[in-house]
């Protein structure tokens, strides 16, 4: 299987921080990871970038790294249920 950084639950949302409204990028299998940028691409950039980094030292070291979250179509079924 082909590392894929996109495949990991990113999320990238506005939010205000310190009277400033900024785009924090997280990543649910890597809590301690976040981006605050003052736009979206960047955000979305580094996030990338900082799972590449993660897995690259991964490599190096021989350490395992987590996989990507499975969604399961019931999982969005109860979560769109949710909302309705």
């Amino acid at each position: 299987m082909n590392f894929d950084p996109e495949s990991y639950s990113i999320t990238i949302r506005k939010e205000e921080i310190d009277d400033e409204i900024l785009y924090v990028g997280r990543v649910a299998e890597f809590p301690n990871i976040s981006v605050y940028e003052e736009d979206f691409e960047t955000a979305r950039k580094l996030i990338i970038d900082a799972i590449q980094t993660l897995k690259k030292m991964a490599d190096e070291t021989h350490t395992d790294f987590p996989r990507p979250y499975l969604a399961t179509l019931i999982e969005f079924r109860e979560r769109a249920s949710t909302f309705v």
